[in-house]
């Protein structure tokens, strides 16, 4: 992995997130992918399990903004802490939330590897 790959996951992740598209969110991991997105809880196991988790997505949120900062990179991992804040439906709140993504992507630039870890501002 380097920082060009890890960076146009991310902006794609991004893309995905703000124009809530479980498809094109799942679309940026492979077939078998592991992705943790909770780490209390098992791994999602393939595109199809982490679309299902996005397909909430566009009927919870609006208005979604997303930025990351890359940390850290090595042959294996990428490393970003990313901030992201969205309108919560039908609530009408607002919500921001910071984490970390640790990111193993494949030779062609999907993710094999996912692991989050985030939190939310009280207000």
């Amino acid at each position: 992995m380097n920082d060009k790959s890890f960076s146009k996951w991310l902006d794609a992740l991004g893309k995905a997130w703000i124009s809530r598209n479980p498809i094109a969110a799942s679309d940026l991991c492979s077939k078998n992918v592991i992705y943790f997105e909770d780490p209390f809880l098992s791994p999602l196991q393939g595109r199809e399990a982490v679309k299902k988790i996005w397909l909430d997505v566009p009927t919870t949120q609006k208005d979604v903004k997303f930025s990351y900062k890359i940390i850290s990179i090595s042959e294996d991992f990428g490393i970003a802490e990313w901030d992201a804040s969205f309108t919560r439906i039908p609530a009408n709140t607002e919500a921001e939330l910071k984490g970390i993504y640790l990111v193993k992507l494949d030779n062609n630039g999907l993710c094999t590897e996912f692991h989050q870890w985030w939190n939310s501002k009280s207000e």
